[in-house]
């Protein structure tokens, strides 16, 4: 479910937590992910040879799980649902990070989904700023996968 929302309700956002489905990470995934980047180390490539890996088995690219952040945001939740749509935008626009770190590798076959909440949101010059915590959590693990700090413009 969408929710149709104005520029200024995202303040009521603030600090409301949601979270993704499950999404599993597959060797196909990572593989088409190789392919579009170049990026073939075999760690992530090579069922074989990362068995002999400190993982002992392949791990995701830690952007390849960054960039779930797109599909995360666009899925609805398990509680509530992230995704809105902001009547009055034109555009919301993808504006870089603040802060991001890899904590943890994410072996073929797991779970992973996005823990997420707005944090701060600011006006300006054409719209606003605002910026969403992130956390990437695997399935059956204490620690996270990705900690990101995103920001995104709306264009009004």
């Amino acid at each position: 479910m969408v929710n149709k929302i104005k520029a200024i309700e995202i303040k009521n956002y603030i600090g409301k937590e949601f979270s993704t489905k499950w999404y599993q990470v597959t060797q196909e995934a990572i593989d088409k992910f190789a392919d579009l980047t170049q990026d073939h180390q075999y760690i992530h490539i090579n069922p074989e040879r990362a068995k002999k890996s400190l993982y002992g088995e392949t791990v995701a690219h830690g952007f390849f799980v960054l960039s779930m952040l797109g599909f995360f945001t666009l899925q609805d939740g398990e509680r509530d649902s992230m995704q809105f749509y902001v009547s009055d935008a034109k555009s919301i626009v993808n504006y870089g990070f603040d802060k991001i770190r890899f904590i943890s590798a994410v072996p073929v076959g797991s779970y992973i989904r996005d823990v997420t909440h707005i944090s701060k949101v600011e006006l300006v010059k054409r719209g606003m700023k605002f910026t969403s915590h992130h956390v990437i959590e695997i399935k059956g693990q204490d620690k996270p996968a990705v900690v990101a700090d995103w920001l995104n413009l709306l264009i009004l």
